[in-house]
């Protein structure tokens, strides 16, 4: 079954008489793959734009590639699917009436002004452009190197053997795509053809809320109520009540900074959760919803009682 395919970018150096020789194939390696924000959530409208800086030596060029589910078992290809992501205990989400499921495409390099002259050992400014990427790179970054394929100029971080290969799909993640594990496979290919592959994983969640939190002592007890929601997986809404799900129920005593569980409760079909707990004097309290690899965590506003 054919998975969706977020992003595949591929970046070239250029050739020229002054290049160094290009290394030897062992030297070939990707030290890191990191992507930013590590832990995306969408809520039911927006979207989230990741960042992909890949760190690698003796590379010729680079390609990312993004997809759902976790990273296939030692010795697949590079773009082989991995174990598909088990569905949810509900409808997988669907468009809106009249729209399409985003069907990300591999992004071009397109034609842009020419390469800015940066003098060697010069500071940088405070952003440069990546030309054809469309995104800013830190100056605490040594230097940007340019290189060009085709004509087409393309962007490369370098400082000393590693070079950092920044990439910024052009397919932002929204509440379409398929929530939980994801996979982010770099390949680096040096001048002999050999390849070098690193993986990390990440989760996509979608947003959860605890709305309604309402906390009334009785007597040496106190009774927390409230209900759980979480971005509609169907799509139809914004959000619906979260059902089967454990909720905590915190308390910071009168002065004090920390706070501490004093009970849990489970959440009924329409979300709703209610917990009796002891009353250990005045205080705040608030309901925390821990959160799962496909939703994301949330607390509650706190109350006084």
């Amino acid at each position: 079954m054919m998975r969706p395919l977020l992003a595949t970018l591929v970046l070239a150096t250029a050739t020229t008489a002054a290049a160094a020789p290009a290394p030897a194939s062992g030297d070939l390696a990707v030290r890191s793959v990191e992507v930013r924000p590590s832990d995306p959530v969408v809520g039911p409208s927006g979207s989230v734009r990741l960042v992909v800086d890949v760190v690698a030596r003796g590379a010729d060029r680079v390609s990312v590639v993004l997809e759902p589910g976790r990273a296939p078992s030692e010795g697949d290809e590079p773009g082989e699917p991995g174990k598909e992501p088990e569905p949810e205990p509900a409808v997988m989400p669907s468009p809106p009436s009249g729209d399409a499921v985003p069907v990300p495409v591999p992004v071009p390099v397109p034609s842009a002004s020419p390469n800015p002259v940066i003098p060697p050992g010069a500071a940088l400014p405070a952003t440069v452009p990546l030309s054809g990427l469309g995104g800013l790179a830190s100056a605490a970054m040594p230097r940007v190197m340019g290189a060009s394929r085709d004509g087409r100029p393309v962007r490369r971080i370098s400082s000393g053997e590693w070079e950092t290969w920044r990439f910024l799909p052009d397919k932002p993640l929204s509440r379409w795509y398929p929530n939980g594990p994801w996979t982010v496979t770099a390949t680096a290919v040096d001048a002999q053809g050999e390849r070098a592959v690193a993986r990390v994983e990440f989760n996509l969640r979608r947003a959860t809320e605890i709305e309604g939190l309402k906390v009334v002592r009785d007597g040496d007890d106190v009774r927390v109520t409230g209900t759980l929601l979480r971005v509609d997986p169907v799509g139809k809404v914004d959000y619906r009540p979260f059902a089967g799900q454990r909720v905590r129920i915190r308390f910071r005593p009168a002065g004090s900074s920390h706070w501490k569980t004093v009970g849990e409760a489970v959440t009924r079909r329409d979300g709703w959760f209610s917990a009796r707990v002891h009353a250990d004097g005045e205080g705040a309290w608030r309901a925390e919803y821990p959160g799962t690899s496909r939703y994301a965590a949330d607390a509650s506003p706190r109350r006084e009682v």
